[in-house]
């Protein structure tokens, strides 16, 4: 297997942006990833500081009511999210994303997430 078809096969089957993000993988596996988490979750250098690590971000300074107005791929291992409070520089993978997952399954066995 090369490496290109392994991050190809990590790249989820649909996802779904309604009321919160909805992503099918490709093994069956269904998440929900609720906005204001994920904007709280965002893993760029804006919200996370690079050298240290630590979480620059202040939830309270998050609207309640975020959205996403527009998202794209980036390659085949992520996903960038343009929010409705104009932030737009986060990355999220497809490999984070699924290790995020929040399911009553997923939180069952942390440790034993399926591979997409």
């Amino acid at each position: 297997m090369t490496v290109m078809t392994s991050l190809k096969q990590k790249k989820p089957e649909k996802i779904l942006i309604a009321d919160d993000l909805y992503i099918l993988w490709k093994d069956g596996h269904e998440s929900r990833y609720i906005f204001f988490q994920l904007r709280n979750d965002c893993p760029c250098a804006v919200c996370i500081d690079e050298l240290t690590g630590k979480k620059v971000l202040k939830p309270e300074t998050i609207p309640v009511d975020i959205h996403i107005r527009h998202s794209e791929y980036v390659g085949n291992y992520a996903f960038r999210i343009h929010w409705s409070d104009g932030h737009n520089s986060g990355l999220y993978t497809f490999k984070s994303l699924r290790d995020k997952c929040a399911c009553s399954i997923c939180k069952a066995s942390p440790l034993s997430s399926t591979p997409v």
